[in-house]
């Protein structure tokens, strides 16, 4: 029975037997396949094409508008605002009264150094006439010892007093002085407590009030502040000390507002200031750029966003700024062993000690371009030498740019990546 039941199932695990090798000799036929027909299929690399174009390399700066001459008005006496004669916006005249103080404490301050004045100028009469009188006795005194009438103490005594009166007759002269000039002083204060103003311009700026008291210390309280002429203004721009070296007077400008969307103001580098000024350990320097406001649409104290032109280059070759910062492992490029990274590390450092490696694709193999790079834009950079419009270059591995790196090909700036100066705005190049 057993032997009869081996027979009939001996076929059936010949077929799977036979089934097993087919599976088996297909699966090792497609990895054979795939081993040495698809090797090609290993890292990409994400390309673009070299370009022909202009470029511009400018500085970015925030700043903010002032007028050319910007007059603060103090007191320099102390009283009570009696009368306002100006207000927000007014235009003045030099020489317009703009405050008048109080000044009944100073009129009465006046009269009281004038009675001084003649106090002291009648103490001086007095004391003229005693030095007189005295100068008289004294010199009888003189005549009278001379014939012996009278004793020798008795002439120096008049003599003393002679001198003594001649004293009283220069410290009451010192007198009659000091008393003019605190009446001077006085006069001066009255004076004072009518402010005027100092130049020819608009009123920006009030900070006084009807009644308030003003008081004026070591540092003059700021009443007023006066701007010149509006239509000749003034961008003072906060520059860092990464981009300073590149500004020079004269560089064109421009700059827009926040109050005008689109408009864009033209403004010229004037003055390079040398102070350097460090908030929260950012070092920044002051660059003054002259505006014309003939419209007199500009205000001061608006915020200006500068750009200066610091470059400019006409029908060069581009590269995007990601092929100069991309770096491959030159120890094990794709398809090559170890020993031709390493000879090929010593080419480039031999070759480009100057210059900056564009990596060009060849095949599956890639090779360094040693090149001189110009100017940027912030996302293009000129180039000379081994490109040729048109020609690819790499600008990322597919892995980075696929997965999770955030590697932008175009040639945005990333965090800590290179890619020259700030610059301008975006461009495509084709890939």
């Amino acid at each position: 029975m057993s032997e009869a039941m081996t027979e009939k199932t001996s076929p059936k695990r010949k077929i799977w037997i036979w089934l097993l090798a087919v599976v088996a000799v297909v699966a090792i036929g497609f990895g054979a396949y795939r081993l040495f027909f698809h090797k090609s299929e290993g890292p990409r690399w994400v390309t673009a094409k070299v370009t022909r174009g202009d470029v511009t390399q400018v500085v970015n700066a925030t700043g903010t508008i002032q007028p050319l001459l910007l007059s603060p008005v103090g007191s320099q006496v102390s009283g009570i605002v009696h009368k306002l004669h100006a207000d927000f916006n007014d235009t003045v005249k030099q020489g317009q009264v703009l405050v008048e103080l109080d000044p009944a404490l100073f009129q009465t301050a006046v009269k009281s150094q004038e009675a001084n004045v003649a106090s002291a100028q009648a103490n001086l009469i007095r004391a003229k006439a005693d030095a007189l009188n005295a100068s008289r006795i004294a010199e009888r005194s003189r005549a009278l010892f001379a014939k012996s009438y009278i004793s020798a103490a008795d002439r120096d005594q008049s003599v003393a007093t002679e001198q003594s009166t001649a004293a009283s007759v220069q410290a009451a002269e010192a007198g009659v002085k000091l008393a003019q000039a605190a009446l001077d002083k006085a006069r001066l204060d009255l004076k004072n407590s009518v402010i005027l103003s100092p130049v020819d311009g608009i009123v920006i700026s009030r900070n006084v009030e009807l009644g308030q008291a003003v008081v004026a210390s070591f540092q003059a309280p700021n009443l007023f502040q006066i701007a010149g002429d509006l239509k000749k203004m003034q961008v003072l721009a906060n520059v860092d000390e990464a981009d300073i070296g590149y500004l020079r007077v004269g560089a064109v400008a421009e700059f827009t507002v926040d109050s005008f969307r689109g408009k864009r103001f033209a403004a010229k580098v004037s003055q390079i200031r040398n102070a350097a000024q460090t908030v929260q350990n950012v070092v920044t320097y002051v660059v003054v750029l002259d505006v014309d406001n003939g419209e007199l649409l500009l205000r001061p104290g608006m915020t200006a966003n500068v750009r200066v032109v610091v470059a400019e280059r006409k029908d060069v070759l581009l590269v995007p700024n990601a092929a100069l910062r991309f770096k491959p492992r030159l120890d094990r490029a794709p398809g090559e062993n170890k020993g031709e990274g390493r000879e090929r590390k010593r080419e480039g450092r031999g070759e480009g000690r100057n210059k900056s490696p564009i990596f060009v694709p060849d095949g599956e193999r890639f090779h360094p371009v040693f090149v001189s790079a110009g100017i940027s834009d912030g996302l293009f950079t000129e180039v000379s030498d081994g490109l040729t419009e048109g020609q690819a270059i790499i600008v990322d591995s597919a892995k980075s740019a696929g997965g999770g790196s955030g590697a932008n090909p175009m040639g945005g700036p990333r965090s800590g990546g290179g890619g020259g100066p700030p610059g301008g705005g975006m461009r495509r190049v084709g890939m």
